[in-house]
């Protein structure tokens, strides 16, 4: 069964693109208009999705390669494909369990809204472009879906474009976002170069995922140990961007005027996962520099730990549920940079089921209060799979790293909890939230599941996580939660970017208009010697260029009216031409040769 899934493993990407289409296009013909009808097909893309992802998974770590021809230049080839691994597939399930039940959230959260046909055909494309992430075969088809992944979060975020605040937070998303993107291409195109001028293969210029072990190797041989860092510090950039990590986690604070479901979405297992993943996959290259590890570390240990100080400080819940996010894929980071890629993966699948029910659970009722503490609970390390993610992590670490991440831990606990008695309940409502006790569940399982599978014991993590939940109750009852303003602010990160560094562009732009219209402008001898240019070219073009083609043109109708004349009718007169023209021609040649003659005999 699982072979016959991995044969046809292509409808993975198949089925949300052609959902997408018929939606989109289908909105002109009157029987696609239907909700009833386009809830239906996103949630079979999704249910679909995760079906063949979770019975291909039982092909026993099964790698299939599916590539062909789409570039070629001289000897330069791009291919594209699929390259189907147990990594691909994990992440590709939890993607399209998470997506699933988020669309069975927001047809009721979006039922008032207007034009809701774009909102799901957006999902669908959104499913289609990580979808294609997971499963590209090299690093070019990568680039790709991680721009498509780029440009549908923009278009999610905006979804409500015609509200200022929320088309001006999709930009900056979009904004900021780019700079990892750059960082990316340039990474990729710096290894194609190398491939392709050294290693004698072209097979390699691809970068393909199959041959990563052995392209990271030549990389590493045919580059000097400083451009070696480059490359691999520019590839550190674009995951540390797209998974909003430090300094660059600002941006997942803006993309919090997003719909609920798209907050959700994005920050569960979808696009922020996206960084994580790029890390996985280019793990040979980082493995070969420890020093490469250890700055990826430091990373995940700094968002770590500053986005939890700034998160304890906020009041909004959606913004703090977006610095956990930073947070805890700064652990994954951490994870990963510590050489434990088994950890990064269960904080991975814990975190994505648990902060999409969290998400989930935000309008307050009282079931959905229940269900925000369980998460916080287990998100914190203290119960079900959030607590053996953590215990598993911490067991290998030093002191010094076992005492910062007891801090990161207590610091977690308690802006889960202090969040959650601020917001309080907000109404009474007996409506169950199928979605979030679902994923509540999924945690359970994931937690019986894990424990079997990997070695933990109860240790400081976990005390430090039930004492700052005990800590967070005093300060509530004393009423003694306030903010501190560098917190609240994220340490002025946005504002620099926003401030600063829009600040500095404007004076940029404005010298280098001062330049172009008050000194090139102005500057006589520049003015000369632009005015000399002009003259020079209009000279060239009168005289020269249009006076040799007028000189064509009269010299052609001469002969032409030369040739009307000669044309009498008259054979007698043609043969007297034609001798004419022979006996000139025959004299000239005899002449010719006579001369070359006595010139030789001469000499």
């Amino acid at each position: 069964m699982a072979d016959i899934i991995l044969d046809n493993i292509y409808l993975i990407l198949l089925i949300p693109l052609w959902i997408f289409l018929i939606i989109m296009l289908g909105r002109f013909f009157s029987v696609y208009v239907n909700k009833v009808i386009i809830y239906a097909l996103t949630l079979f893309s999704s249910l679909m999705g995760g079906i063949m992802s979770a019975l291909a998974l039982g092909a026993n770590n099964k790698i299939l390669e599916t590539e062909f021809l789409f570039v070629k230049i001289n000897d330069f080839i791009i291919s594209a494909g699929l390259h189907v691994d147990k990594t691909a597939l994990v992440f590709a399930l939890v993607l399209f369990i998470v997506s699933f039940l988020i669309q069975i959230f927001s047809i009721s959260f979006m039922k008032n809204e207007k034009k809701t046909y774009r909102f799901y055909a957006l999902l669908n494309l959104f499913n289609f472009a990580m979808a294609g992430l997971f499963f590209s075969p090299n690093l070019f088809q990568t680039y790709v879906f991680w721009e498509l992944v780029g440009v549908v979060s923009y278009l999610l975020i905006g979804f409500e474009y015609f509200k200022n605040d929320k088309s001006i937070a999709s930009k900056k998303v979009f904004i900021i976002n780019r700079v990892g993107d750059t960082a990316l291409i340039g990474g990729i195109i710096l290894c194609s170069y190398l491939m392709y001028s050294y290693s004698g293969n072209w097979g390699l210029t691809t970068l393909s995922f199959v041959d990563m072990n052995i392209i990271s190797t030549l990389v590493s041989a045919y580059s000097s140990t400083p451009l070696f860092w480059g490359i691999c510090i520019l590839f550190i950039i674009a995951a540390a961007v797209k998974s909003a990590q430090f300094p660059f986690y600002t941006w997942l604070q803006d993309a919090m005027e997003a719909k609920l479901p798209v907050s959700a979405l994005l920050h569960s297992a979808t696009m922020v996962a996206s960084g994580v993943f790029l890390l996985i996959r280019l793990y040979p290259f980082f493995s070969l520099e420890t020093g490469l590890l250890k700055l990826i570390a430091i990373i995940g240990l700094i968002t770590a730990l500053s986005c939890s100080l700034c998160a304890c400080s906020q009041i909004h819940p959606k913004k703090v549920l977006a610095y956990s996010t930073s947070a805890q894929l700064g652990l994954m980071f951490f994870a990963l940079g510590m050489g434990n890629l088994k950890a990064a993966f269960i904080l991975f699948i814990s975190h994505a089921f648990i902060k999409s029910m969290l998400f989930l659970t935000l309008p307050k009722t009282y079931l959905n209060f229940i269900l925000f503490l369980i998460g916080s609970l287990s998100l914190s390390g203290i119960i079900f799979s959030g607590l053996v993610a953590k215990e598993f992590l911490y067991m290998d670490l030093s002191i010094p790293l076992k005492i910062i991440f007891c801090l990161i831990s207590f610091l977690t606990a308690f802006y889960l909890i202090r969040i959650a008695l601020i917001n309080g309940l907000n109404k009474e409502d007996k409506k169950i939230p199928y979605s979030a006790v679902v994923l509540t569940l999924l945690n359970i399982a994931f937690y019986f599941y894990i424990r079997t599978q990997v070695k933990y014991e109860i240790s400081e993590p976990f005390w430090a996580a039930l004492l700052a939940w005990i800590c967070a109750y005093i300060l509530y009852i004393k009423d003694m939660f306030g903010e501190m303003d560098i917190l609240s602010n994220g340490f002025y990160l946005d504002k620099f970017y926003t401030q600063t560094v829009t600040r500095l562009y404007e004076h940029i732009s404005k010298f280098t208009n001062f330049i172009d219209t008050q000194v090139f402008a102005n500057y006589k001898p520049v003015l000369a010697s632009a005015k000399f240019g002009v003259k020079t070219s209009e000279f060239i073009e009168k005289y020269i260029m249009n006076g040799t083609v007028k000189l064509i043109t009269n010299t052609a109708k001469g002969l032409s009216k030369l040739d009307l004349i000669a044309q009498s009718g008259n054979i007698q007169r043609y043969n007297i031409y034609a001798f004419i023209i022979i006996t000139t021609i025959l004299t000239c040649l005899i002449i010719g040769y006579v001369s070359l003659y006595w010139h030789y005999i001469g000499g």
